[in-house]
């Protein structure tokens, strides 16, 4: 699977917050071991979230206030309602932690989700899309979704380019997901290539991308770019 920065962003997020569970939370482990992305994605969301596990302190009330709560619900006994009493507080206080960790993982993925406009449309000569690319309207980023079905061996992969305006050597905006969607943040080089080109291309490479840096395999889509508004 290929995990772009957006979905590994979300992927921390639950895992910092607990939400993900069983399989998927060991998956995600495995991948943070190696993968350095994943790993400082789960760092970042670590960190957002401890300034609020410290905060969130439980306090139990005072004794006068447990009297006050058990004659208005008419508890017989004392110590086996306090500690029912306990029970809930706690749930309560963990209910709290979680509903302030979802307004967090809202702050920093839903509310802050990129704008994006339509980059560019590749597909073969004569066939349907295989892919359609966004750009981020601040231009700092590149979300692709696959919606062809791309047919290709497991030695090969397909790698974006862009083709600079006048002269200059094609640079790689990375590998292109079988299925799927995945996202790249943009070097500032890759950025000011891309706001100048006119058109990308789409090769192919061993798998895992051109081992120098140019294009190694044949040119197979060359598609106009999709100004910005």
């Amino acid at each position: 699977m290929n995990y772009g920065p957006q979905l590994l962003d979300e992927l921390a997020a639950q895992y910092a917050i607990g939400t993900l569970r069983h399989t998927a939370r060991a998956r995600f482990e495995r991948l943070c071991n190696e993968a350095p992305a994943a790993q400082a994605a789960r760092q970042r969301w670590e960190d957002h979230l401890l300034p609020l596990a410290q905060e969130t302190v439980p306090m139990l009330p005072s004794s006068a206030c447990w009297s006050a709560v058990q004659r208005r619900i008419g508890i017989a006994s004392p110590v086996a309602n306090a500690k029912r009493f306990r029970a809930y507080w706690w749930q309560g206080a963990l209910a709290a932690s979680l509903l302030g960790a979802a307004l967090i993982i809202g702050r920093y993925t839903v509310w802050n989700e990129p704008k994006w406009q339509p980059l560019a449309v590749l597909a073969l000569p004569n066939a349907e899309p295989l892919w359609r690319i966004e750009r981020s309207v601040d231009t700092n980023q590149i979300h692709i979704r696959t919606v062809g079905a791309v047919s290709l061996t497991p030695s090969q992969s397909y790698e974006l380019w862009v083709l600079p305006a006048g002269a200059g050597n094609p640079v790689s905006l990375g590998l292109l997901p079988r299925v799927g969607v995945a996202g790249h943040i943009l070097t500032q080089v890759q950025r000011s290539l891309l706001l100048d080109a006119t058109k990308v291309a789409v090769s192919v490479e061993p798998a895992g991308g051109s081992p120098t840096g140019l294009p190694t395999g044949p040119v197979v889509i060359v598609a106009v770019i999709s100004r910005p508004v």
